[in-house]
């Protein structure tokens, strides 16, 4: 039990400012607006799911962080499946080995103006409005501005690298590198956004299951990751009271 509260503190530190401005600061050591910036570079994209791996840069002379991924895209909506989650420094390496490899899913339904952020482990998910606004109207696009970087070789695949510009309704800001191949119109073979490397693999053009992106029938919904976690801890300390 005392385990248990120990590692759910930790989580409950990391999380207290989890859900800010209606934006997830997303799972796994991610920029904030990762989400967003992510979907607003890939929803003009055909539908697709496929494997992806996030590098995330630590700084000079310091090994990158690198998240494995499951993406997939279907009508302007994203489905982003991360096997980790960075519950911050507060706790013992052994506790933070538990919590690094915690599943997490984010789903942005902007036709909706709903985020959905699932964890499998809670069989519990938490809903914010995907922008400031309260309702259920679809959300407003982003402003795009797009400038050609050049030519780049990745790997052996030619691509043409460009950079976004994108400006949120809310006004939120990002700066975003594109690399696209230039024998396909598809999907972008790799993304930067702030400090994360989002490169794709193992692609396939067609249109995800429409269930994956809705949250899971039977887990519960709260109104933030908070309280999932101390519903979890109490139920533990019933779990073990004499």
């Amino acid at each position: 039990m005392h385990h248990l509260l120990k590692v759910t503190a930790g989580i409950f530190l990391f999380t207290g400012n989890f859900l800010v401005q209606g934006q997830f600061l997303a799972p796994g050591g991610l920029p904030p607006g990762f989400h967003h910036a992510l979907l607003d570079v890939l929803a003009a994209s055909p539908s697709f799911y496929g494997r992806a791996t996030v590098q995330m840069s630590n700084g000079p002379d310091k090994d990158p962080t690198v998240i494995p991924c499951h993406i997939a895209v279907l009508s302007g909506n994203m489905r982003f499946e991360a096997d980790s989650f960075q519950p911050g420094s507060n706790l013992p390496p052994s506790q933070v080995a538990q919590l690094t490899n915690m599943q997490s899913i984010s789903i942005l339904r902007p036709d909706r103006n709903r985020m959905y952020m699932v964890f499998p482990g809670f069989r519990s998910f938490v809903e914010i409005a995907y922008s400031k606004s309260t309702g259920t109207d679809a959300a407003p696009p982003p402003q795009i501005n797009k400038t050609p970087l050049g030519n780049e070789l990745l790997g052996d695949q030619p691509c043409a690298k460009s950079q976004w510009k994108i400006t949120e309704p809310d006004g939120e800001h990002y700066d975003v590198n594109v690399w696209a191949a230039t024998n396909s119109s598809a999907v972008p073979i790799q993304i930067q956004i702030g400090p994360a490397l989002v490169t794709f693999q193992d692609l396939r053009m067609e249109p995800p299951d429409a269930g994956l992106f809705e949250p899971p029938a039977g887990y519960t919904k709260y109104e933030g990751i908070q309280e999932i976690i101390l519903r979890d801890a109490e139920k533990a300390r019933q779990t073990n009271a004499p």
